[in-house]
């Protein structure tokens, strides 16, 4: 018998004991640990408000303790801007050390472009500022402060030469001298020798050094941006007839007039080409090519060419423009030298009808207006000399109205001692008060003193008015001695050396007689004509500063005052 198929039947595996492991509590998750120091820090930062410049030192303070921290320096510099908006707060930014600590933080995190704009423009506010107000950026902290603002950083050494100009026009002649300086290193570094900017910068240092008296130096320097200039422009570029004519200037003053006059018929002759008879820079080379022909006694061919100036000036400026009435002050000046009747009373003409123009559009005591009434007095001096006087009078008074106090002439004005016995006819009763009133001044104030100079002034304008030789001699040596003394004593922008300088330049004319020698009467006009430009020179120096404009300003373009400084192609 066959047996059946086993059935295989697997018992399951006996299942082992699983016991049931004790349940752990479950813990928190763990939080990053807060910095409380931190966010105290932000904290500071946001709440300093718009300013505050006594908050200058706690930004500092961050900055010196979280400068690895890129978010505390982002909030530390639009902190410092905010400061920044009033002048007490940019002054404490740059007093405190915070601009040089923000700068290094500036450095360490220069891919944050928002840092970078904060940090831009308050730059841009300390070189506005530094433009506007001189003796501000003249202080030892700001000098530093701008020293380290231009090394290595060429984006600000626009504002830096703008700043120096400003200096330099301003009269702070060592601070521009030494900001110039700085330019041209950092441009020369930047961009190399032969930049444009880097030539401009040097331009305006060598007219500086020239008005420091620093010939050698000014010609050694403006021969070799000349020099570059033309290599890299070519000989009819407008910057290198500017460069010429700026260093034929220079020459004429070092004396070298054929020198000068050389290079001043070639700019002339390149901008008649290039710009045009009429270009207001081919007048003015055609101006001062007249001066160089006049200090050779060439008058005829001056006068020529000053009639020529004023006829292409007046059509292509009109009758009132600067340049027009400039040119006519100068050949009234030209035609009054050559002597002659006729021309002299051409150049009475020329200088009362700008006289005229330049108060009406200029103002009574614009110092343009004071040059053309001063030049206007000195023509008078021989024909009219009362009137003169009286002109002369006119300026004084205008410049004392706008004058600082301290610059102002003496209580006692010329003209006021003894007017009544002049118009009564008591001359001699006129002068023995006056010598009275000098005599007992030099005993009681002392020679040098103000009043007493005015009441001296006033013997020589009795003593110029007597007839004979003695009182006109003891008249001018007078005058010779109040304007020395003025000068010594006042200062060279007193009013009252101004009035003496100009007084006596008429007693020097007057003192000519009709018979004098040739040679004579050229040497004493000379010394005239020298103390006449002198005292007018100065008219603008006499007059009280321009207020500073409010902090801040306008970020405007920057335009320059003088036609040497700033920008070459304005010759």
């Amino acid at each position: 018998m066959v047996d059946c198929c086993e059935i295989y039947h697997q018992e399951p595996p006996q299942q082992k004991e699983i016991k049931e492991k004790p349940r752990e509590e479950k813990r928190p998750r763990e939080s990053p640990k807060v910095d409380q120091g931190r966010i105290n820090a932000l904290q500071i930062l946001d709440a300093i408000s718009a300013g505050d410049g006594s908050r200058a030192g706690e930004v500092s303070t961050m900055l010196e303790q979280h400068a690895s921290d890129r978010e505390i320096c982002h909030s530390c510099a639009k902190a410092a801007e905010r400061i920044s908006s009033s002048e007490q707060g940019l002054e404490q930014l740059t007093t405190v050390g915070t601009m040089q600590s923000l700068l290094q933080a500036w450095q360490t995190h220069r891919n944050d472009t928002s840092l970078t704009v904060h940090v831009r423009n308050i730059v841009a506010r300390f070189w506005d500022r530094a433009s506007g107000d001189n003796q501000w950026i003249c202080s030892p902290a700001q000098m530093a402060l701008g020293k380290e603002l231009m090394s290595g950083q060429s984006e600000w050494l626009a504002d830096a030469h703008r700043a120096a100009v400003s200096l330099h026009e301003k009269g702070y002649k060592t601070a521009a001298m030494e900001l110039y300086r700085l330019c041209i290193d950092e441009l020369e570094k930047a961009h190399g020798a032969e930049n444009q900017c880097a030539l401009q910068a040097q331009n305006n240092l060598a007219v500086l050094y020239e008005e420091c008296q620093q010939f050698q130096e000014a010609e050694k320097l403006h021969t070799e941006v000349c020099k570059k200039m033309e290599e890299q422009f070519g000989a009819e570029h407008g910057d290198v007839t500017s460069s010429k004519f700026n260093l034929a200037a220079l020459k004429a003053k070092m004396g070298s007039l054929e020198e000068s006059e050389a290079m001043y018929r070639n700019v002339l002759e390149v901008r008649e080409r290039t710009l045009g008879p009429q270009h207001a820079n081919t007048l003015r080379a055609k101006a001062n090519l007249a001066d160089i022909l006049r200090r050779q006694d060439r008058l005829e061919e001056a006068e020529a060419m000053l009639t020529n100036l004023v006829d292409q000036a007046r059509v292509s400026f009109g009758r009132d423009d600067a340049t027009t009435l400039k040119g006519r002050c100068q050949l009234a000046h030209i035609l009054a030298l050559q002597g002659d009747e006729t021309r002299h009373r051409q150049a009475e003409a020329h200088l009362r009808e700008v006289v005229s123009r330049r108060e009406q559009k200029l103002g009574p005591s614009h110092p343009e207006t004071l040059t053309a009434l001063g030049r206007l007095a000195f023509v008078l001096e021989c024909s009219n000399p009362r009137e003169a006087e009286q002109l002369n009078e006119q300026i004084w008074q205008r410049l004392d109205a706008l004058a600082p106090s301290e610059k102002r002439r003496g209580r006692a004005r010329q003209g006021v001692f003894s007017l009544s016995l002049a118009e009564l006819g008591e001359p001699e009763r006129e002068e023995t008060l006056v010598r009275q009133v000098v005599e007992r001044r030099s005993s009681t104030l002392g020679a040098t003193h103000p009043d007493t100079l005015a009441a001296r002034a006033e013997l020589a304008n009795i003593l110029a008015r007597k007839e004979g030789p003695e009182a006109a001699e003891e008249s001018l040596a007078l005058r010779r001695e109040v304007a020395n003394l003025s000068e010594t004593c006042l200062g060279v922008e007193h009013v009252e050396t101004l009035a003496a300088k100009a007084a006596l330049a008429g007693a020097i004319l007057r003192s000519l007689g009709p018979d004098a020698n040739p040679a004579d009467v050229k040497t004493a006009r000379a010394e005239a004509e020298e103390l006449h430009l002198k005292a007018t020179a100065r008219f603008k120096a006499a007059q009280a500063p321009l207020p500073t404009p409010a902090f801040p300003s306008a970020f405007a373009a920057y335009a320059p005052a003088s036609n040497k400084i700033a920008v070459l192609a304005q010759g």
